[in-house]
């Protein structure tokens, strides 16, 4: 993303959750970028989605910024138990536990067990597994739902002109084969926006 433009954008969020933000990058703690979380955001507050499914929990703060910018439910998965009981508390913490149904498991697993459906989907899981979880993802998603999905430019590494490191190459070509498949979707209108690690966004026709 162009630095000027990535300067003007920043989340609108609480200082509290702007402040847990700011923790977890002092300890190294992954958490989205500011530019990819505030256009997160704009789309969560056009759409106000009724129900959130979120894969990928990490720590909670992009749940926790994407119920305080709508009046939503959200369902949220999570592979790894730190981050998984580490969310709890936080979600705990900004009082929104009776919004949250949080599962503890892979996705592949928690999602074919799921009969629900969500008008918002926020993909932010493992990056190799995108691809697996499409299929998955369409079935649930309503019509006029939208779906984001985050750091799919992959630090630059999936454009076909880039060199990468080989232990990469799974993730590149999965994540182009993602690409591939919802942008060639024809019950998809989808866009893939330079913003962060790189933003997908489609719409369900």
């Amino acid at each position: 993303m162009n630095a000027y433009a990535g300067n003007l954008s920043k989340p609108n969020i609480p200082e509290k959750l702007a402040e847990l933000r700011r923790r977890y990058k002092e300890k190294g703690i992954p958490v989205m970028l500011d530019e990819s979380l505030a256009t997160l955001l704009c789309l969560v507050r056009a759409k106000n989605p009724r129900s959130i499914l979120e894969i990928g929990t990490a720590t909670g703060c992009s749940g926790i910024a994407m119920l305080l910018s709508s009046k939503g439910s959200l369902t949220t998965v999570e592979t790894d138990s730190d981050a998984f009981c580490e969310a709890e508390r936080n979600f705990e913490d900004f009082s929104l536990k009776d919004r949250v149904v949080q599962f503890y498991g892979d996705a592949d697993e928690v999602l074919s067990s799921l009969s629900l459906t969500f008008d918002f989907v926020f993909l932010d899981g493992p990056k190799a597994h995108y691809s697996g979880y499409l299929p998955m993802i369409k079935n649930m998603l309503e019509k006029g739902g939208v779906l984001v999905a985050d750091n799919v430019l992959f630090r630059g590494y999936v454009d076909p002109a880039a060199k990468f490191p080989r232990r990469f190459i799974t993730i590149v070509k999965r994540m182009r084969r993602f690409l591939s498949a919802v942008t060639e979707d024809a019950d998809f209108d989808s866009a893939v926006l330079d913003v962060g690690d790189g933003l997908l966004v489609a719409v369900r026709r």
